[in-house]
């Protein structure tokens, strides 16, 4: 740095510290300390007040009240006092030197270097007076070491001796200033006079801590940009570059900060920013630290050290807007140190840092002079391509770039691309086997590249030729890298769809030659893709038909076109193009004087005679055309179709038998296709296929389809009518297996209850054991009993209780009809026979699954067991006790407790519907039991006192029985307090009443009786 600039930088501040305001704080304390109205508050006051009688400059002011302060230092007044009167007096001196100093300065100077001058010019001319506030200031601090004014006397001092050159005095005032007072106010500004002190020196350590510490200090806003500014250059005269540069990057920032407020210099982006566009004292700033930034890097790693830096600081507000500058010029300062190659280096690190900069793009093409300068040919070649795929339509600049980017860069876009591809495909020419496949791919990319960005609307008016010829050039670049698809396309688009370009000839030849190689390249495509998935190789089947189409459509009188028509029958067929298939079987057909079936077409058209070979091509594609029709699910057409095509076929053919069953196939699918809406046109369709095509496997299907068809439609009668000859002629048919349930259906429908039970006996023999089986043979049971057939009810339900005791309940069900059977046959032992079927199976169940016995089971069980109960009372109740009594007795009490036993069982059971006539004929057997012993036959061999003694034991015997049968009337009688009352225990009342009519035979009170009371 010069020392102009030094001195400059000095003049600077010195003129900011002798503007500011004197002894404030020490003012504040001392007022704040003072009880009372001092001198220097009346002093203080007078300084600031205007006597409106005369008017006085500031420095007649200043005169005037030293004279005042100094006639009372004359009067000797009070200690304290004088010293404030001191202080004062310095101040106002101070005030006056500082009014004359700049009494013949102008208000505005808008040059520095003016300014600077003038006031070095003023200073001059007042060294004496200067000189005596020195001597002033010295003499009231080394008086009054302790007084708190001494913070701004020092400060003072520090500038005044500052001004008068004494560097070394006034850094030592600073210093000491620093260490009294480290929260001065004047901290910002008394570390950067330290700085500029030190780096005057060049002490330049010291200077940088100086001045970091004015970047922390409060209120440093007037010193920041100089300190930051002056840091760098600290830095810099140590060699520490990396720290200067981080320093310079600090001016940057602080100087677009303060520049946020003029509307030019805030709207400017990256995209235009310059250091030039901000203001006159800023840019000057800027420029310079420009400079000292670019030899900063040119004594380090140059681009290198620039991108580490800026990668460093990312986090700068503002670096953002103005880092391409400093490559710019950091590669300018090389160049004209004649460091070309380090130039280049400088833009290619902004290219790698930032490549999706418009200032990348920028910079490329100023590296492109470069290397255009030096004949760096390669070089060029290699940063052209580079440029195409960076900017170029696929890049993320190009997607994301505005308008007017896109039109800066689209020219070189344009001129780069094609100069590039046309090289390559010169060169792709030249070269076999792989490598010239290799070749055209990149050929046809670069191609590619440029066609893209020749066909953007931007474009045209840029554009000198027509594109239709690089378009070939593509397309027949893409078939020779073997890129079948994109050729393809090419191709087509240039074949077929419109064009900007004048029709002429040598288009037309261009568009006829691309349309054939259509049908070429699509063929090559799928070859190409044969191997791979069938979902890939389908839609380029379909692909290839479609442009066989248009070529035949639109080159008829060529050659090819009637050989492309024939070879695409199959194809369409195979892809399941069948607008395709039926075009080119029409062409071909037509060409042969066929006419084409139609929708409304008749079977029986006549075949037209033809050659052998046109015989061939006739029958291969009316046989596609029909199938195609079958696939299509069009089944009367493709019944008709089959018909045409039949009669170009040889019955000797394997061909002719697939077609007639596929003839077949057909007119089923017709009656499939009316089976929901028109059913009985359905069954009509299903039977004429045995008629038409008596051998097809279809002819039994569609036969058993029509027959189900029948059965839907509850056409009963004729569902058998097929069924039965069905069943007849196939009886080891699968599907025969399925008929008797469907004719018991129909049987049943039409009420023949016998005939749907035979069908079902049918089923049980042949089915497998299972739920089936077992339904059908309880359902076939049923169905006897509904013709009336009571003996085949009767073995069909004995056959079913005999083999099924599951489901449980079913079983019990039957085993109870088949105690109805014998009950109503007047069987009775037969009869109890199932009713102990059923007892016995309700135990086994009980134990085993107790909650499979249901309330009906439980009905079942206890009707059984109650009628077992009345038949062994009858029993009981028939045997006489005859003497001897123990044999008679003995047989009728074993007949009692049989009786008793099924009794228990239908009181276990407890059904409120058998419980109380159980337990009246309970009692009844005990009431009989002791009435028969009291009438039974006396012995006739005892005397009047035996015979009398005898009398007393039976009733000794009998009592008990007769205790036994009340006391079950009275529990029967006691469920009318539970709200069941029937006959039963009505009559358990009245026999009560008649065995025990003290307590039973009693009339109810009368209301008179009851009134009486009351």
């Amino acid at each position: 740095m010069s020392a102009s600039s030094n001195v400059s930088s000095a003049l600077i501040i010195v003129s900011g510290i002798l503007l500011s305001g004197c002894f404030s704080s020490g003012q504040t304390d001392y007022n704040q300390q003072a009880k009372r109205a001092s001198l220097s508050d009346l002093a203080n006051k007078s300084t600031s007040r205007k006597v409106t009688a005369v008017e006085m400059s500031q420095q007649q002011r200043s005169a005037a009240l030293a004279g005042i302060y100094q006639q009372l230092l004359t009067l000797e007044p009070d200690p304290e006092v004088r010293t404030h009167v001191e202080y004062r007096l310095a101040q106002i001196n101070t005030e006056s030197f500082e009014a004359q100093s700049y009494a013949d300065l102008g208000d505005e100077l808008t040059d520095p270097a003016q300014a600077d001058s003038q006031v070095l010019a003023q200073l001059s001319k007042n060294d004496a007076a200067l000189q005596q506030l020195i001597e002033q200031y010295q003499q009231l601090l080394q008086r009054y070491p302790q007084r708190a004014e001494n913070e701004h006397l020092r400060y003072q001092l520090a500038k005044a001796l500052d001004l008068q050159g004494n560097l070394d005095a006034s850094l030592a005032q600073v210093e000491l200033l620093l260490s009294q007072y480290p929260q001065t106010d004047y901290l910002a500004e008394l570390n950067f006079r330290r700085g500029e002190i030190y780096y005057n020196l060049q002490n330049y350590t010291a200077a940088i801590q100086a001045y970091k510490q004015v970047l922390t200090a409060s209120n440093n806003q007037k010193y920041q940009l100089n300190s930051l500014y002056m840091l760098g250059w600290s830095e810099f005269k140590l060699n520490r570059l990396a720290n200067a540069d981080n320093a310079f990057l600090q001016v940057f920032e602080a100087l677009v900060a303060s520049q946020q407020n003029n509307p030019q210099v805030a709207n400017l982006t990256a995209d235009d920013f310059a250091f030039e566009k901000l203001g006159s004292r800023a840019q000057n700033l800027a420029i310079d630290t420009q400079r000292v930034l670019s030899i900063s890097l040119s004594q380090q790693l140059q681009s290198q050290s620039l991108v580490a830096l800026v990668n460093d600081n990312q986090s700068l507000p503002y670096i953002g807007l103005y880092q391409h500058v400093l490559f710019a010029n950091l590669a300018t300062f090389l160049l004209d140190k004649k460091l070309d190659h380090d130039a280049e280096l400088t833009y290619q690190a902004y290219i790698d840092f930032a490549p999706n900069h418009i200032w990348a793009a920028r910079f490329s093409l100023d590296l492109l002079d470069l290397y255009q300068r030096q004949g760096k040919f390669a070089a060029m070649h290699k940063l052209k391509n580079d440029y195409v795929n960076q900017y170029g339509l696929n890049s993320a600049f190009w997607l994301n770039a505005s308008t007017a980017h896109q039109g800066e860069l689209l020219p070189n876009l344009l001129s780069f691309s094609d100069e590039h591809s046309r090289r390559l495909y010169a060169e792709a020419q030249t070269l076999q086997g792989n490598e010239r496949i290799n070749a055209f791919a990149q050929a046809a990319t670069a191609l590619n590249t440029y066609l893209q960005l020749a066909q953007l609307p931007q474009a045209r008016p840029l554009l000198s030729k027509d594109i239709i010829h690089d378009q070939y050039l593509f397309a027949d670049a893409n078939f020779e890298a073997r890129q079948y698809q994109a050729a393809l396309n090419s191709y087509y688009t240039i074949a077929y769809e419109p064009t900007d370009a004048k029709a002429s000839t040598a288009l037309s030849q261009i568009q006829q030659q691309s349309a054939y190689a259509t049908t070429v390249t699509i063929r090559e495509l799928i070859t190409q893709q044969n191997t791979n998935a069938a979902e890939i190789v389908t839609p380029l089947i379909s692909k290839r038909n479609q442009l066989d189409k248009q070529f035949i459509e639109q080159y008829q009188q060529d050659a090819r076109a009637l050989q492309l028509a024939g070879n695409a029958a199959q194809y369409s067929f195979d892809s399941q193009d069948y607008v395709s298939l039926k075009y080119f079987t029409d062409f071909v057909l037509q060409a042969h004087g066929i006419a084409p079936l139609t929708a409304s077409s008749s079977a029986a058209q006549t075949a037209t005679p033809l050659s052998d070979n046109a015989r061939k091509q006739v029958q291969f594609v009316s046989q596609l055309y029909a199938n195609s029709l079958y696939q299509q699910e069009q089944y009367a057409q493709a019944e008709d179709a089959y018909v045409l095509a039949l009669q170009y076929t040889d019955n000797s053919a394997t061909a002719w038998s697939e077609m007639r069953n596929l003839l077949a196939s057909s007119i089923y699918f017709q009656a499939q296709a009316v089976k929901q809406t028109e059913p009985l046109l359905a069954v009509n369709q299903l039977l004429r296929v045995s008629q038409v095509v008596p051998e097809s496997q279809y002819a039994v299907n569609a036969e058993l389809d029509a027959a189900n068809l029948l059965l839907a439609q509850q056409r009963w009668q004729e569902a058998i009518d097929v069924l039965k000859p069905f069943q007849k002629q196939h009886p080891n048919h699968e599907f025969s297996a399925a008929i008797p349930a469907k004719l018991a259906q129909s049987y049943e429908a039409l009420a023949q209850w016998d005939l749907a039970a035979e069908q079902l006996l049918i089923i049980v023999a042949n089915e497998q054991p299972g739920p089936l089986k077992r339904e059908a043979q309880y359902t076939a049971a049923e169905y006897y009993l509904k013709a009336g057939d009571r003996n085949n009810a009767l073995t069909t339900f004995r056959s079913y209780a005999k083999t099924y005791p599951q489901p449980f309940d079913v079983a019990q069900e039957v085993r109870f009809k088949m105690s109805e059977f014998y009950r109503q046959s007047g069987e009775a032992n037969k009869q109890y026979y199932w009713f102990r079927q059923i007892l016995s199976f309700d135990r086994q169940q009980l134990q085993s699954d107790a909650n499979a016995i249901q309330a009906r089971q439980v009905e079942l069980a206890s009707m059984a067991a109650f009628a077992l109960g009345e038949a062994e009372q009858r029993s009981f109740a028939a045997i006489k006790l005859n003497a001897p009594l123990q044999k008679s007795l003995k047989r009728k009490q074993d007949a009692m407790k049989k009786a008793i036993a099924y009794y228990q069982q239908v009181l276990g059971f407890q059904l409120a519907k058998y419980v109380p006539h159980a337990t009246y004929n309970l009692a009844e057997m005990y009431r009989q039991l002791a009435s028969d012993m009291m009438n039974s036959q006396r012995p006739n061999d005892l005397d009047e006192l035996a015979l009398e003694e005898y009398e007393i034991l039976l009733e000794e015997l009998a009592y008990p029985f007769e205790e036994k049968a009340i006391d079950i009337h009275i529990s029967n009688t006691q469920r009318a307090w539970e709200d069941i009352v029937d006959q039963w225990v009505d009559k358990s009342f009245t026999r009560l009443a008649e065995m025990s009519p003290a307590l039973y035979q009693k009339s109810e009170l009368t209301h008179e009786v009851i009134d009486a009371i009351h």
